[in-house]
């Protein structure tokens, strides 16, 4: 894709995310879970920084391959001789044989030098394998981001689920309150005719005091799984955001006949690591063998006893070197042979977490596509049985109304009623959620879900 169409494609994301960072009294923005983990995507800063490793690991590919290219390095130095050293001569070597050894000093007092020196790589098994190992990092990199923005979707699906449970437990127990207001209303005409005692009519207010409280309690739970929400999102905490009930219309079902299970990113990733330890035990068997480097050296120095000669051309000389080298390591203290032991045990430690990890993916596969096919069910079950307990409470309340059931009768049918509501309710964001657990069992958050949202 080109950057000018994923420009163009997150575009609407971006000014969702400028009009939530506008100021906390802008009017309420509602947002969709599609919205959400496309927003999540793009502003958590989590993931911003995770994908850092991407150019980083790019970085390291360049650095490895800089082995390759000519070195060049340039060197100087400036000395002076506080002391010159003496060499002891035999002394008929200077006209003096009657004395044996005679101290002679050499050198000068100041010495100056400057070298340039570059080397290229001609052969060298373990530095061509170093650039392997860093091309397969930068794999590896790329599917850690992949398992970073598949957690993001499945935190932000899962937080969108759980606000959406606490939103419908707030409209239940807003419709559990309106009933006992009514039924308050019928009880208190009762209550002020004779009909119904006083400690019956008391009890009454007590269970409505009792639904507000619970009212205010999911209210506060909301709140607070909204600041989670947002920080998931990357938008400020006082951002004004509402989430779109979706209960009737999110996705139902995996789109995909068969399982993904061997694609899945966790799995994929522990098969790169196998290989950049199968790659790594390569180049450190490769050290033991030659290294071939060619080079050109070229020096220039002076040497003098004053000052003033420094910049005269007669004290300086010049030297220059071209050859080529050749190195083999011959003993190391058996270090080399302790490093392959060590990356042979944690290649053997790869291959029980990649036979583990494959287990899992199997079990979370079988154990979410199970679940899922029984949250369905219990939505079909949860419907019926919400359907009756609305029929009976209407019942029970019209019975009521005319003296025929008693108070008690219609209190039971309301929690009845109450208690159908939750259940039903639960039972779909429970399919929503197993679809989220299938989906992220199956390693097509990314792919499948997105697409079906």
């Amino acid at each position: 894709m080109s950057k000018r169409r994923r420009w163009l494609t997150s575009l609407p994301v971006l000014l969702l995310i400028g009009v939530l960072r506008s100021e906390a009294q802008s009017p309420t923005t509602s947002i969709d879970i599609k919205q959400a983990i496309d927003m999540a995507l793009a502003n958590n800063y989590s993931l911003k920084a995770d994908s850092l490793n991407n150019p980083i690991a790019g970085y390291g590919v360049r650095v490895a391959k800089a082995a390759w290219l000519p070195q060049l390095n340039f060197s100087s130095k400036a000395e002076y001789n506080a002391a010159l050293p003496s060499q002891m001569l035999p002394g008929k070597f200077i006209g003096e044989p009657d004395k044996d050894l005679i101290p002679v000093q050499f050198g000068t007092r100041y010495s100056t030098g400057a070298s340039i020196e570059a080397t290229q790589t001609l052969i060298s098994k373990a530095a061509r394998l170093q650039v392997d190992a860093a091309e397969m990092n930068t794999g590896i990199a790329e599917t850690k981001h992949l398992l970073s923005r598949e957690e993001l979707v499945y935190q932000v699906a899962t937080a969108y689920y759980d606000l959406l449970a606490t939103t419908e437990k707030i409209n239940t127990t807003n419709k559990d309150y309106k009933n006992i207001r009514e039924i308050e209303s019928i009880a208190k005409a009762q209550y002020e005719s004779g009909v119904l005692k006083r400690i019956d009519f008391e009890s009454l207010q007590i269970n409505a005091a009792n639904i507000q409280s619970q009212l205010d309690q999911w209210q506060t739970k909301y709140d607070q799984q909204l600041v989670y929400f947002k920080y998931l999102l990357g938008v400020p905490a006082n951002a004004t955001v509402t989430i779109t009930n979706e209960l009737a219309g999110g996705p139902q079902s995996l789109q995909s006949g068969g399982t993904r299970l061997y694609e899945r990113e966790d799995v994929h990733l522990y098969r790169q690591l196998i290989a950049s330890k199968e790659l790594e035990l390569k180049m450190i068997r490769a050290e033991k063998l030659p290294t071939v480097n060619a080079f050109a050296r070229f020096n220039y120095q002076s040497q003098y006893n004053k000052m003033s000669d420094a910049l005269k051309g007669d004290y300086g000389y010049k030297s220059s070197t071209i050859g080529i080298t050749t190195s083999i390591p011959l003993f190391d203290g058996h270090r080399r042979k302790n490093r392959l032991n060590i990356a042979q045990v944690e290649l053997q430690q790869l291959q029980f977490r990649n036979e583990q990890q494959q287990q899992l993916a199997n079990m979370e596969w079988v154990s979410a596509s199970e679940t899922l096919q029984n949250n369905r069910k219990q939505v079909l079950i949860t419907q019926q049985n919400l359907e009756l307990a609305e029929k009976v409470f209407t019942s029970r309340k019209a019975l009521y109304t005319e003296g025929i059931t008693t108070l008690i009768e219609l209190l039971d049918a309301e929690r009845e009623l109450s208690q159908s509501r939750n259940l039903y309710t639960q039972a779909q964001i429970n399919v929503q959620t197993s679809l989220v657990n299938a989906h992220k069992a199956n390693g097509t958050l990314l792919t499948e879900y997105r697409n079906s949202l």
